[in-house]
């Protein structure tokens, strides 16, 4: 069985494109090592990625790397200790062939990103909703931004039909209003200064610096999640349910 930590600790740190543009869909790179398992499976590590992992509540990407002698479709996208390890499958082309310093091309499944965009957005933008509605910001303890089941769990008494609506009316005229979203790098010592509307802000771990995801006018929120670059892309957001929960609410949600 292939040890995901070991192949951390003697591969060099991946370069993560899709942090600095996440509407990038094809990459050239270079494989740095292959871990191959029973079943034509393998791990791959490589120089730089635009393939995001599995993190912040945001499922991963998945997608293909190939050259003109094999195909591999990615099943999983890890990060380990700033590793992204891609566990793929062989589609077709000998196996051999597939060794370090081989350069590849990655082709991003962009359907299933543009959505996680989206809905990872829109998770903000309710966190927004919420709290203008509540009087407060309201901590969230979990959170999927990925379909088929995006949620936000609130710590929170479940709103009532009327704040739900309002909620609703509050998210959707962020979204229509179009406003830019960005995302910049902080240090430490200035996060407090741009993070702003962050609902979990005191319980960030220390980090010598923070992507800060910043909504115009709404929020400034820590985050390594990919996002649309404008609210108008988001189309609509809808709530498709309130479930109670052991510590408040989830509020299932899409977009359109």
């Amino acid at each position: 069985m292939v040890d995901i930590k070991a192949i951390a600790r003697e591969t060099q740190k991946t370069i993560k494109l899709y942090l600095e543009d996440p509407y990038m869909k094809e990459l050239k790179c270079k494989i740095i090592n292959v871990y191959w398992e029973k079943g034509g499976k393998a791990y791959l590590t490589l120089n730089k990625t635009i393939f995001h992992p599995r993190s912040g509540g945001q499922d991963c990407d998945l997608g293909w790397i190939q050259n003109p002698e094999y195909k591999l479709q990615i099943l999983k996208v890890l990060d380990v200790e700033d590793v992204v390890v891609h566990y793929c499958k062989l589609q077709y082309g000998d196996s051999g062939r597939i060794k370090a310093n081989s350069d590849v091309k990655c082709i991003l499944d962009w359907d299933r990103r543009y959505k996680n965009m989206k809905l990872h957005t829109a998770g903000h933008i309710l966190d927004y909703a919420v709290a203008k509605v509540y009087g407060r910001l309201v901590e969230t303890v979990s959170a999927n931004h990925s379909p088929p089941n995006a949620y936000l769990e609130y710590k929170a008494n479940p709103p009532t039909n009327e704040m739900l609506k309002t909620i609703i009316e509050e998210a959707n005229n962020i979204v229509r209003e179009n406003r830019e979203v960005k995302w910049i790098w902080v240090e430490y010592e200035k996060l407090t200064e741009i993070a702003f509307n962050a609902p979990n802000l005191a319980r960030l771990p220390k980090s010598e610096r923070y992507r800060v995801v910043i909504i115009d006018g709404v929020n400034g929120i820590p985050c390594t999640g990919t996002h649309v670059s404008k609210t108008g892309e988001i189309g609509e957001i809808i709530v498709t349910g309130i479930e109670p929960s052991t510590m408040g609410f989830k509020l299932h949600y899409n977009t359109n």
